[in-house]
């Protein structure tokens, strides 16, 4: 089970709360002690991991910019988050039972995450995941796969101009970098990864598949322009390197899912209102969980 946080103005709006009620009750953590100050507000510093943790808590909304306009940013949210919270205290919402509880529920939210990261991480380790690899692959059908570079460029005597230089003894990489048109490979030597012949435009597929490892193509044709292809490696399963992130993720998932059953085996839990059925829902059920009374006293009156 992985758990989500929403990227919305309502989140951002609840973390200014719990930083409102937990500044008073929790201790800085040592590693912010020890951590650079980027700025300070009303004597409160704000240190680098304050700008880390925003960005995990603010990532998704928001919007594209630098690093460095990141980073005035993040420095900006944090200070209106002192300034406001600080107004909030002093208004005494604080002690008001609204904000009470969802601070509760936000501190439970924040240690059921870090709880589960920090479990999951210890069973996801390269051995694990090399073993789960090999318990996969052996159930994926084999497939031709090719990792190739290629050049593209807008007209064939480019092209042809590139196929003589390459002749000649050029390095494909560097001349992908200088020359290709492609902005998403052609920083990186020309490199497109592994792909199988239906990831790729029927001309492309064609004349790669057909090359042997180290060999370059004549030019090719596209709806993109005309390339020149090399391929590098090929393989009829996917490698390890391909599917890592994805190994780690399974890892993760599946084990903070035993730590949840486990403990809902282990703990002590009860439904108090009436459990939804396998019915859809209809466009007259209410959006909010919480909305309107419960089922058990809805079907009393009705008696």
């Amino acid at each position: 089970m992985t758990i989500s946080i929403p990227s919305s103005l309502t989140r951002m709006c609840a973390a200014a709360t719990l930083a409102a009620g937990l500044a008073m009750t929790l201790p800085m953590p040592l590693s912010a002690q020890e951590t650079d100050v980027v700025a300070r507000v009303n004597g409160k510093d704000i240190t680098k991991d304050d700008l880390k943790m925003a960005l995990e808590d603010i990532r998704e909304s928001m919007p594209q910019m630098s690093k460095a306009q990141r980073r005035d940013y993040l420095v900006n949210y944090l200070t209106d988050l002192e300034l406001v919270s600080g107004a909030a205290r002093e208004a005494g919402l604080a002690d008001e039972d609204e904000v009470k509880l969802r601070i509760d529920y936000l501190v439970k939210r924040a240690l059921m995450e870090i709880y589960l990261s920090r479990e999951a991480e210890k069973v996801a380790t390269p051995e694990e995941a090399q073993k789960l690899y090999d318990q996969v692959i052996a159930d994926i059908p084999p497939e031709d796969r090719v990792r190739a570079r290629h050049i593209l460029v807008e007209t064939e005597d480019e092209a042809k101009e590139i196929k003589a230089e390459l002749d000649a003894g050029k390095d494909f990489a560097d001349i992908a970098k200088e020359k290709s048109k492609d902005p998403g490979s052609g920083a990186e030597g020309g490199d497109l990864g592994w792909f199988t012949k239906e990831q790729m435009v029927p001309e492309f597929a064609e004349a790669a598949f057909a090359l042997d490892v180290g060999d370059v193509s004549e030019p090719v044709k596209s709806d993109f322009g005309w390339h020149i292809i090399k391929v590098e490696e090929k393989r009829d399963k996917p490698g390890f390197d391909e599917v890592e992130d994805q190994l780690y993720e399974m890892l993760v998932r599946q084990k903070q899912r035993d730590i949840i059953m486990g403990l809902r085996d282990e703990g002590t839990v009860e439904r108090l209102d009436k459990p939804a059925d396998d019915e859809q829902p209809s466009a007259d059920d209410a959006d909010d969980a919480g909305e309107g009374e419960p089922a058990a006293a809805e079907e009393k009156t009705s008696e």
